[in-house]
């Protein structure tokens, strides 16, 4: 309980320092509970109700007049043993769980509220962690020693062994890995267990865990020095939410109760707000919800008095969160395909003239991306701009470009521009050079090789020559007129005068292309800049023909007879589509696949737009 969570001034920085043993231990023993009995189908249409938290009994006050009646009929058929299919509807499950709750606090009878509890987590499985975890409580309350609805398997078939309620959450799992004192691991257990997929990543969790706490430390020293106490405020605020949402009266369990839990709900918002600032500081672009869901007075006491202190805070701690390990670095790329744009505007900016440091910089972001569809183009953006700056950095970057194209189905070759080509070759030998290493590369794969080649393209080759200047001249004053001809022909002949290398004659295959793959493109009806290949224009054509709804096993059909695979073809069509829309293309509906029509004009050329 909140009320409890007094904490005597600590540094910070040492997590484990302060301690408080004026908080009940956790048990460690565990519940069971069974679960898939029967339910007896509703002669009618269950009442709809939509899905929320159920955080009290008194929630029912804000149901429909159906809901209420229903849920009047629900219980009394439930005491009497006749257990209705809900049809989704849990609310009325953890109406009914809160409602026995209440009871036991009149009655005092444990062991109805056991049988209860235990009849409810077996015929809807939804409520069952909750069922145990209450039951714990007031178990721990009563100082019992026996064990909570300990069934035996013979008795009860469909048994089945359900962790403890308190192993499940938050601090009970970190408290070894964070060195957690007792009161912190209770701090940590009031919130609720993060899903999302940022936390799923263990470095990530680690680090808002960390900051949830440092974050409560600051706060409650904030608001010792203005006089008052953490708890004070929040118990200040839940009464006002207790008299603005359900119109509770001081005094009475059931009011107890509710301050109780609403002043626990903020620290879930407190871990939330945590979430998004360690999200915001690894760059990952996607935020969790944060709105609360108070009403009236409550919803403007939360925003002008709470969310205040708990942004202020995180702003004082930004600089304590350290940077993802590599191993959450390669996750985090995964969630967030462009999270590599970040780092590489940070390379630029710091760039000083250091070309290898700066090539250096790239592979570490790229080893980073190693399971990222767009890896191959960090290479092809970090040569555009080392090019100007270090000519031997820029054709390593680019070979390093060109070998992840090999092992790549889902972008086609991007040449370089003919300004860098120009800045890149002075000589057609040195193209030609270069060729020749990408042709090795194309036939044996060797990375390193072709590296080590690149550092000789620049090398000077010098050579002695000895000439007669006095023959030189009788024979350009004779033959000077000729000379001038045959000059004029090689160089229209022989010299492309837009890129400075010499490219053959018109006949032969143009020498200025770095052709890596080949691939068939017809006339697109797409934005050139988007440089779809013939496979991608495939599948938005079924897209297009589909009334732009595919179902998933089509579009997988048609992968597996192009010789790719399903997800990347999709990933790649959403990249190359992402810098012209600002969001994915291609969605996931169910086992379908749909394109937003909206999207899909942008896509076309102008003429074919309407």
């Amino acid at each position: 309980m909140l009320k409890n969570f007094k904490i005597e001034p600590v540094a910070p920085e040492l997590l484990n320092a302060y301690k408080n043993d004026s908080i009940i231990d956790v048990t460690n023993e565990n519940c069971t509970i069974i679960a898939g009995s029967r339910l007896t189908k509703y002669s009618s249409r269950v009442p709809y109700w939509s899905k929320q938290y159920i955080r009290t009994y008194w929630e029912i006050k804000n149901a429909s007049t159906e809901q209420q009646n229903f849920y009047t009929f629900f219980k009394s058929e439930f005491l009497r043993g006749e257990y209705f299919d809900l049809e989704g509807n849990n609310n009325y499950a953890f109406i009914l769980l809160f409602d026995f709750l209440n009871e036991y606090d009149r009655h005092k009878d444990f062991q109805k509220l056991e049988d209860r509890m235990h009849c409810l987590g077996t015929r809807y499985t939804k409520t069952v962690l909750y069922c145990q975890s209450h039951l714990n409580k007031k178990r721990e309350a009563r100082k019992e020693s026996e064990q909570v609805l300990r069934l035996k398997p013979k008795e009860k078939p469909g048994y089945q062994n359900y962790p403890s309620y308190y192993d499940l959450r938050l601090g009970t799992k970190l408290k070894t890995k964070l060195n957690l004192s007792e009161v912190e691991v209770r701090l940590l257990n009031l919130v609720p267990y993060p899903t999302s997929r940022f936390c799923k990543i263990e470095f990530c969790c680690l680090e808002v865990s960390k900051l949830y706490l440092l974050s409560l430390y600051a706060m409650r020293d904030k608001y010792i020095e203005e006089g008052t106490t953490l708890e004070e405020q929040f118990s200040d605020f839940a009464k006002v939410v207790a008299k603005e949402h359900f119109q509770f009266q001081a005094g009475g369990v059931d009011y107890t109760q509710f301050i109780e839990k609403t002043s626990n709900e903020i620290l879930a918002y407190v871990f939330k707000h945590c979430e998004n600032t360690v999200r915001w500081v690894y760059g990952h672009k996607q935020k969790i919800n944060t709105q609360s869901y108070y009403l009236g007075k409550a919803k403007v006491e939360y925003e002008t008095k709470i969310v205040p202190q708990i942004t202020g805070v995180l702003a004082s701690l930004v600089s304590a969160i350290p940077a993802p390990d590599e191993a959450a670095e390669i996750k985090l790329n995964l969630q967030n395909v462009n999270r590599w744009k970040i780092k590489f505007e940070e390379l630029k900016s710091a760039y000083t003239n250091d070309a290898k440091q700066f090539a250096a910089g790239i592979v570490a972001v790229a080893n980073q991306n190693e399971r990222n569809a767009s890896i191959k183009n960090i290479f092809f953006e970090a040569t555009n701009f080392i090019c100007t700056h270090d000519k031997e950095a820029a054709l390593a970057l680019y070979v390093h470009y060109l070998d992840h194209d090999l092992n790549s189905t889902t972008f086609p070759t991007k040449q370089l521009k003919k300004t860098i080509k120009n800045s890149l070759f002075k000589t057609h030998e040195q193209f030609q050079n270069f060729q020749a290493i990408v042709k090795e590369l194309t036939k044996d794969k060797d990375l390193a090789k072709a590296l080590a080649c690149v550092s000789k393209i620049y090398t000077v080759k010098r050579k002695k020559i000895e000439l007669n200047t006095a023959i030189i001249r009788e024979v350009q004053q004779h033959h000077s007129g000729a000379v001038k001809l045959l000059n004029d022909y090689l160089r229209d002949e022989c010299e492309d005068e837009n890129t400075g290398i010499k490219a053959g004659r018109e006949s032969e295959v143009d020498e200025n292309a770095i052709v890596l793959k080949t691939d068939e493109f017809q006339k697109s009806i797409y934005r050139p800049e988007l440089a779809f290949t013939l496979v991608q224009v495939t599948a938005l054509k079924i897209f297009s023909e589909s009334n732009f709804l595919v179902p998933q096993h089509n579009l997988q059909a048609f992968a597996k007879s192009k010789g790719i695979f399903f997800n990347p073809l999709i990933s790649s069509i959403n990249e190359s589509c992402y810098e012209i829309l600002g969001d994915v293309l291609i969605e996931e509906e169910g086992a379908h696949y749909t394109i937003n029509p909206i999207y899909y004009q942008k896509l076309l050329t102008n003429d074919r737009q309407h």
